[in-house]
């Protein structure tokens, strides 16, 4: 379906403006004669925050321009899937929510809704101030297995309970008796006392930095639509390493989006997935002015890390917090043919007032190869009205129980 719209007027005023100056200038885009003309930067600049939600409806949009005519722009959103996630977020009483489906392979964005106050606003996806809280373990665990020898079998040891995080927890002789768990079960019950010991005996800060501003954190993401740079706290104390390492602080923060590509990069071979939601721009005779194409970054985990965080991944919705949402598995026509995993999150907002709840994953068909990344963000009030874990599990069975997921979609009449 094709949704036509006069942008370059009162709608969208900065796209006009650059547009116009490519043409008249020459320099902007100086080659309108070649297959593409404009990169994801000049997109972005061109459509602003304002497309976001058109963009996320799924359907192609017709533009139209004083000088180059008529121009279509092609999203990469899948409009039945798009719909079944904002029928997910819609009734939420939550503050704000999100849910945000990509292919790991090609950074290819299928879903991108959000939830602000009971009306739909995708833009949520995109907002990197949410704090990552124990998201950040992937990173840790991530730089454990590369740097330290670990695996997940190996067992590490703690004093006090699980999801606390006090300074007699992180002291190198503990004075009391240590209880003993593997790495898998530790990442899966997203134990503090081990991610932070890791951080600070093991792994080390400056290492720590390294791998999260590989996997995108400090880093303006490139993507066609404004979104913000994920942050990373800066520990001042071996105790403030403890609480970068173990997510358990309020500075660090990401974006969904931000979250299932990290996802997507221990399902990539360790190639941190550049996003796009722009299939195609182009002119009504043809021309076109830019092409969404996948790009992986370079290789920054090993391929056998990578494997070893699937188990990782794995246990979490296994054994671990996520046990309860995706229980009964084997009793689900679609889930029960695909591998899962994940990694949850949750912790109050720095004024304590919200409660900031996560999952990030993925699904797996091994027999036809598909994989999609999956992350989905609450921010409850007072009480807690949804539950992600389980909005994820819905969306998977959505997208995988679907014939025409990767289907090329095809445009509509024009209305």
């Amino acid at each position: 379906m094709v949704r036509r719209l006069v942008v370059f007027g009162r709608l969208a005023p900065v796209a006009a403006f650059f547009l116009v100056l490519a043409c008249l200038a020459g320099a902007a885009i100086p080659a309108l004669a070649g297959p593409t003309t404009l990169d994801k930067t000049q997109l972005a600049r061109m459509l602003g925050g304002g497309w976001t939600p058109r963009l996320a409806a799924g359907y192609t949009l017709e533009l139209r321009h004083d000088r180059l005519g008529r121009m279509r722009l092609e999203p990469t959103i899948i409009p039945s899937l798009q719909a079944q996630a904002d029928n997910l977020l819609k009734p939420l009483k939550s503050h704000r929510a999100a849910v945000v489906v990509l292919e790991p392979s090609s950074g290819k964005v299928l879903v991108l809704s959000g939830v602000r106050r009971g009306r739909l606003d995708p833009g949520v996806a995109l907002d990197a101030t949410a704090p990552a809280a124990s998201l950040f373990k992937v990173v840790t665990a991530a730089a454990a297995l590369e740097e330290t020898g670990l695996d997940p079998d190996s067992r590490l040891g703690y004093v006090g309970r699980a999801h606390t995080l006090y300074r007699f927890q992180l002291k190198e002789k503990p004075r009391y008796r240590p209880q003993q768990v593997t790495l898998a079960k530790s990442f899966a019950s997203s134990n503090n006392p081990i991610f932070a010991r890791l951080g600070i005996y093991q792994v080390g800060g400056r290492i720590l930095t390294n791998y999260a501003h590989s996997l995108g954190f400090e880093k303006k993401l490139p993507f066609e639509l404004p979104l913000n740079s994920s942050c990373l706290v800066k520990p001042a104390s071996s105790y403030g390493v403890g609480e970068m390492a173990s997510g358990y602080n309020r500075v660090t923060s990401m974006s969904p989006l931000h979250a299932a590509l990290v996802v997507s990069t221990f399902l990539n071979g360790g190639r941190l997935p550049e996003p796009y939601i722009v299939k195609r721009l182009s002119s009504a005779d043809g021309m076109t002015y830019y092409l969404g194409k996948p790009h992986l970054g370079p290789p920054i985990i090993s391929p056998e890390t990578c494997d070893q965080m699937q188990r990782l991944f794995e246990a979490t919705v296994e054994v671990g917090t996520a046990r309860k949402a995706f229980r009964r598995l084997n009793r689900d026509k679609v889930l029960k043919n695909l591998e899962l995993g994940g990694k949850t999150g949750t912790i109050r907002g720095p004024d304590r007032s919200e409660l900031f709840e996560w999952f990030a994953g993925y699904g797996h068909d091994p027999e036809s190869g598909h994989t999609l990344a999956v992350a989905v963000l609450v921010v409850h009030g007072k009480v807690r009205y949804a539950n992600p874990k389980r909005l994820a599990r819905r969306m998977l069975q959505e997208a995988f129980r679907s014939g025409t997921l990767y289907a090329d979609k095809k445009p509509g009449a024009i209305h």
